[in-house]
């Protein structure tokens, strides 16, 4: 079965927020891209970077960051 993904959005200022999204069969693209606006992004330039993995199913995340379609 497809991994999903864990997307880290690091802010300047040392914030973070990880949001986890699946399905797994998305590409990276539209997985950080729905992390982003589940995070309520509007503006990039509040990012200083944006990390995406595949994380097995069992992975836990924060409360806040589960995204599913």
């Amino acid at each position: 079965s497809p991994k999903d993904w864990r997307v880290r959005l690091v802010f300047h200022g040392g914030e973070e927020r990880i949001v986890r999204v699946s399905p797994g069969r998305i590409d990276e693209a539209e997985a950080v891209e729905r992390a982003k606006r589940h995070a309520g992004i509007l503006d990039e330039s509040v990012l200083e970077r944006v990390e995406a993995e595949r994380v097995e199913k069992s992975t836990t995340v924060a409360a806040f960051g589960i995204v599913q379609k």
